[in-house]
């Protein structure tokens, strides 16, 4: 009898701290797309509208863009509220994904304050925070220290920037893992890989780092951490999957496995785990809800008597 009722004991404390610990993960996390049958948000109800030609298919967002499509194409994309992301304090965003040939300025996420229209106000002038996939690299060195294929570019005042001090021109944090991504260090991510990256903004450290993972063996880690600019600077009116801000830029080739915003500055620690674990590995609301249903159940049953 006690031995049955420590194992039973046990169970229940075992659930209700998982419940707990899900609980706490799910509070962080403010927005997620895992595309398992549309680009509905799944925690925040902040749904994406899929443009043109892009889809849902197979637990993806397909963008169906051929490889190196021209802006004179009417590319794939998902549109989203510009309000996912927080307006102040910190902020993880993360995505897996798998691209194709896309060519350079081509993006994973960009958040911008193009107001619809076909660019950001201009090159001394426009605020975006977006991850490039393909920015080119000098000759020589290939993919060095600054000069990655791949990074998080943001700015406030365009990509010339006519700010001085900063926040001026754009500021970026690079790859720089050697052999990531096609062509040398920090290389393009656009090479058929699947990859997860993290933008992990610290508002109180004033700092913005990259993180960045090749799916097929691990390879990757933090890339670079530099100041940021602070989230309650910017005033975005468009965000997007799949497309650049720039009207003359391509469109992104390849696939969406899972897009996550998170309204804190996770740990390298936490990002490391959320690559290891995979995408559409956190609970969903609806699955805590059964748990604590379950949890509650037990204890009906031995208040009861049923269970002894």
């Amino acid at each position: 009898m006690q031995i049955r009722k420590r194992i039973q004991t046990g169970v229940i404390v075992s659930a209700v701290a998982f419940a707990t610990c899900a609980s706490t993960v799910l509070a962080d996390l403010t927005h997620r797309y895992s595309f398992t049958t549309d680009a509905s948000d799944s925690v925040g109800g902040a749904n994406g509208t899929l443009q043109n030609i892009a889809t849902v298919s197979g637990g993806q967002l397909q963008f169906n863009n051929p490889l190196f499509s021209p802006s004179s194409f009417a590319g794939g994309y998902l549109s989203l509220p510009a309000s996912i992301l927080p307006s102040s304090g910190s902020a993880t965003i993360e995505q897996w994904f798998t691209f194709g040939g896309s060519g350079f300025f081509t993006e994973a996420y960009t958040f911008s304050d193009r107001n619809g229209g076909a660019n950001p106000p201009g090159a001394n002038n426009g605020q975006y925070l977006m991850h490039t996939i393909s920015a080119p690299q000098p000759a020589n060195p290939p993919g060095g220290p600054n000069t990655g294929g791949s990074h998080i570019g943001q700015a406030l005042s365009g990509y010339a920037g006519s700010l001085t001090p900063p926040p001026g021109p754009e500021t970026d944090a690079f790859g720089t893992t050697p052999g990531i991504g096609a062509g040398g260090g920090g290389g393009y991510l656009d090479d058929g890989g699947t990859y997860m990256a993290a933008t992990v903004i610290d508002g109180t450290a004033g700092t913005l780092s990259y993180y960045l993972f090749r799916v097929s063996d691990g390879v990757g880690g933090l890339q670079q951490t530099i100041a940021a600019v602070a989230l309650g600077s910017f005033h975005f009116t468009d965000a997007f999957l799949g497309r650049s801000a720039f009207s003359a830029d391509n469109w992104t080739s390849g696939s969406v496995d899972e897009f996550r915003i998170y309204n804190e500055a996770r740990s390298g620690a936490s990002i490391l785990g959320d690559f290891n674990a995979g995408p559409n590995s956190v609970p969903e609301p609806g699955s805590l809800t059964l748990l604590g249903s379950g949890v509650l159940a037990f204890f009906r049953r031995r208040r009861s008597g049923d269970v002894s």
